[in-house]
């Protein structure tokens, strides 16, 4: 493989994201647990003892369980469990970061002692996984390797083999890693543990063929794990960064569009003659937005563009796919052709919709949208109008036309009476934002939104230097459990404000002491250590007021 070739292909690797094969639950993992029927086999006294050092490890007491695990090994030592109390003695070292003794004294212990063991196996890739995860990679390699010849049988050996495929890509051994995931990908056979595992390396071994513009052997990687619509799920999904990755390089771009044309080619053939059934043409037309979407990312526009014609022609022109063909000129800031298209539209409203989304998110022209907006009120029956309203009063609010948003919500009160209060709230907030203070207080008074529009309220006195107005509204919010916290310390920063030192510092070790849990009370302690100096201990106090 040419230098640069394989610079490419490291990166490439490495965008593919090795997904973690394997991850440790809430309740004891695989790596941890005691086979069921090492477990059914042991006395009742033996197992309330491992219980008991079990709790402890799930709770993260890992001293206290160690002692319970050493316990175990003392009192039975011949049992059936004590490779796995050994194992997990092993475990608690780990977790508190003696990694190195957990190796010498723990998993190579279960080794030299139970070496026939289940957990045999799970302590020798424990060993590698431990010079792994300290970056001792040399050691880790040879731990694989040894978990891998002697317990070739066992699921740690496919894992010890992902494990290693990981350590190449560190190195940018990329030759080694690929031979590994080809290994996993085909040479495995699949069971309920390695499942997962061989899956993840398929999927690694496809986007590295891809990446390679190889659409034969990523399909064949792929399809050992996948088959039918999931099969043509996953092509899609890993084949398009590749496509844009080549495509966008001069140097392969005729990679990259055979690579392309590859991928379209073999979803063209899997998708239905016909659209017959309801299934086939749900079918096709994914398949066919599949088409689209490689085009895009081969740079393709016209070709693009062209699929959705084809499509048409199997199920029949329709909105859905209208819609596709506008959104792909819209994209493309072609928005004249998307506007025609939108107008073709058979549900009208839906059309108008979009037309006016266009206006107001890709054009900025709000008063094109509102006008929109209005054309479909008048097509829609009169239970139907609020959404609308509520667009318009949207985007006159999104361009900060404050007049305009405050006139739409006005009218929202009395086509939607029922969120009067979230209406009113809408307009002093429109007031508020444009400098209209003493308004924008008598329209949060009138709304209902308790107790979020106390806090409103109570920002705009502290606007207008209404210190004492906006204590009382702090001390009504605080009537309210949810919103107790926040309002205690904005007391604080209002009586700082007003120049009372000796108040705010009194409201915001309040904060601390009475919502020690809240983060308002970590903000309370930051603020007083910062600005006072002052140290404070979270919680135990009462409320002074």
């Amino acid at each position: 493989m040419a230098s640069g070739t394989k610079k490419i292909m490291v990166r490439a690797l490495a965008a593919i994201g090795m997904a973690a094969a394997f991850t440790l639950p809430a309740a004891l993992g695989y790596l941890e647990q005691i086979p069921v029927e090492t477990f059914a086999k042991m006395r009742e006294v033996e197992r309330y003892q491992m219980r008991i050092a079990e709790k402890l490890y799930l709770r993260g007491e890992f001293k206290a369980a160690m002692s319970e695990y050493e316990k175990y090994l003392t009192l039975y030592e011949r049992s059936l469990g004590a490779p796995n109390a050994q194992l997990m003695w092993s475990h608690c070292l780990v977790k508190q970061r003696k990694v190195y003794t957990a190796i010498r004294e723990g998993f190579q212990s279960v080794i030299d002692y139970w070496p026939e063991s289940h957990e045999a196996a799970l302590a020798a890739y424990m060993i590698g996984k431990c010079y792994k995860d300290v970056g001792e990679l040399r050691n880790a390699e040879k731990a694989y390797a040894r978990a891998i010849t002697d317990y070739e049988k066992h699921y740690v050996a496919v894992m010890s083999r992902w494990d290693l495929a990981g350590i190449y890509g560190e190195r940018k051994d990329v030759n080694r890693q690929v031979q590994m995931w080809r290994d996993l990908t085909f040479k495995i056979k699949r069971t309920k543990e390695n499942q997962s595992t061989l899956v993840s390396a398929s999927r690694s071994l496809a986007g590295y063929y891809f990446y390679a513009g190889d659409f034969g052997d990523a399909h064949k990687a792929l399809g050992t794990s996948y088959r039918g619509y999931t099969l043509v799920q996953q092509i899609h999904s890993l084949v398009r960064s590749p496509i844009s990755s080549l495509t966008g390089d001069t140097s392969r771009k005729t990679a990259g569009l055979k690579l392309a044309d590859d991928a379209i080619r073999y979803i063209r053939e899997q998708a239905p003659e016909t659209a017959a059934a309801p299934r086939d043409q749900q079918t096709l037309r994914t398949y066919y937005g599949y088409i689209a979407n490689l085009h895009a990312y081969a740079r393709r526009d016209q070709e693009g563009l062209k699929t959705f014609d084809e499509l048409a022609k199997i199920v029949g022109m329709d909105d859905a796919i209208r819609g596709s063909m506008a959104d792909w000129h819209r994209s493309r800031k072609r928005f004249a052709e998307a506007k025609t298209i939108y107008l073709q539209f058979e549900d009208k409203v839906k059309g108008l919709s979009s037309l006016a989304w266009l206006h107001r998110r890709y054009e900025g022209k709000p008063g094109e949208a509102v006008r929109v907006y209005n054309q479909a009120i008048g097509l829609v029956d009169e239970e139907d109008q609020g959404k609308w309203h509520i667009e318009i009063a949207g985007t006159w609010h999104e361009a900060k036309k404050w007049d305009e948003a405050i006139a739409a919500y006005q009218t929202l009160i009395k086509v939607v009476p029922a969120k009067f209060g979230n209406w009113y709230r809408q307009i002093g907030d429109c007031y508020e934002r444009s400098s209209r203070i003493p308004l924008a207080i008598q329209a949060y008074r009138q709304s209902d939104s308790y107790p979020t529009v106390y806090f409103d309220i109570a920002r705009c006195h502290r606007k207008l230097k209404q210190w004492k107005e906006a204590l009382v509204i702090y001390h009504q919010a605080r009537s309210h459990k949810s919103a107790a916290p926040e309002a205690t310390i904005q007391i604080g920063y209002t009586y700082e404000s007003s120049g009372s030192k000796t108040n705010a510092i009194k409201w915001f070790q309040q904060t601390c002491k009475l919502y020690p849990k809240n983060s308002k009370a970590s903000e309370a302690h930051a603020h007083l250590q910062r600005k006072y100096k002052i140290s404070v201990t979270l919680g135990g106090a009462t409320d002074d007021k």
